[in-house]
């Protein structure tokens, strides 16, 4: 038997469904933006939370690349309303 469990809505959505890749590596998360329309900016922040609800980190990123080095864990990364969930080794 199997169970479903269907999330409330927080008004938040994922970094995903609007173009944004959050990846988790040896130490380091990476955020791939997509690339704007010709003559436009990228400008976001991100802030980086570990699973206490810490803010461990806050990335002005402008481009399409960033990174940010920290410690092993699971975090969370929110841009605006926007949010992901991602694993750091």
């Amino acid at each position: 038997k199997y169970v479903y469990i269907r999330p409330n809505g927080t008004g938040l959505t994922s970094l995903t469904s609007q173009g944004i890749q959050v990846c988790g590596g040896k130490g380091v998360i990476e955020i791939q933006a997509p690339k704007p329309p010709k003559g436009g900016a990228v400008e976001f922040t991100a802030h980086i939370y570990n699973v206490s609800g810490m803010l461990v980190r806050t990335l002005p990123l402008q481009g399409t690349e960033g990174q940010v080095t920290v410690p092993a864990g699971i975090y969370i990364v929110r841009i605006g309303n926007a949010i992901e969930k991602v694993v750091v080794r």
